[in-house]
């Protein structure tokens, strides 16, 4: 993890600029934000509510102090995303700004996915929350940097890990790091589509050892 740099409440500012590139078109927020100019003022606003959650949380790292990926980690007993704990860990002034509109928008899709969520992992987890790298520095391994170091601490723990995508790109991506598509669903009403994706403990060099 020493690779890494974790995040405190002084960071959401630069890593929410960070997510809002990596997922300013992102299936979701598309749906949520139809309109372009709406969405391009909206999604660092989302990107900052995910952010102060996970801070509060969970964990949240960026690849290095020049921002160019950050992920955020959360603990199952902290999911889903409740009014109560949004509102205990995201400064009003975030949570006026994304709007009742924004959270009314993502309700309806948010109920299937917390749906597959609790299907695919009832048990205890981690979650990756969100995850992305500016687009500029994407395929330059910053990914990995990203991604390799706490999927390594979840194997030292063994636990699992379960995230979800509505990007079909990502799924092979994901698939590098170890994980499975449990399910691909159709979210109903809507043309947006999800992947359950799971990745399981795998055995470290001290497993074997010790086998």
């Amino acid at each position: 993890m020493s690779d890494l740099v974790r995040l405190s409440k002084q960071h959401v500012e630069p890593a929410s600029a960070t997510l809002a590139l990596a997922f300013r078109n992102y299936a979701m927020l598309q749906y949520t934000f139809p309109d372009e100019t709406e969405r391009e003022r909206m999604v660092p606003y989302y990107c900052q509510m995910v952010l102060y959650y996970g801070i509060r949380y969970g964990e949240v790292y960026a690849t290095s102090s020049d921002f160019e990926g950050v992920a955020a980690w959360i603990t199952s007993n902290h999911y889903p995303m409740t009014f109560w704990k949004i509102m205990r860990s995201v400064p009003m002034s975030v949570v006026r700004a994304f709007g009742k509109a924004g959270a009314s928008r993502m309700k309806h899709p948010g109920k299937h996915i917390d749906a597959m969520h609790k299907c695919h992992a009832p048990f205890k987890h981690w979650f990756l929350l969100i995850a992305g790298v500016v687009p500029q520095f994407q395929g330059n391994g910053y990914a990995s940097k990203l991604m390799q170091p706490m999927l390594h601490r979840m194997d030292e723990e063994g636990l699992p890990c379960y995230t979800e995508t509505m990007d079909e790109r990502n799924v092979s991506l994901w698939g590098h790091f170890g994980f499975r598509v449990m399910e691909r669903s159709a979210i109903p009403d809507t043309e947006l589509t999800t992947w359950a994706l799971l990745r399981h403990a795998q055995q470290t060099a001290g497993d074997l050892e010790r086998g």
